[in-house]
């Protein structure tokens, strides 16, 4: 039980670690390409 929700656990928080840079970059890049201004940075 233990290790099927650390398994759970370890999977959100690797897969929010992978996706939040990805997350970042694709919105620098959409705000670059409709050159809208990014202050909010």
């Amino acid at each position: 039980m233990w290790f099927e929700d650390w398994n759970k656990v370890l999977r959100v928080l690797l897969m929010g670690a992978a996706c939040y840079p990805l997350l970042i970059l694709f919105l620098r890049v959409s705000g670059k390409r409709t050159s809208m201004p990014s202050t909010w940075w």
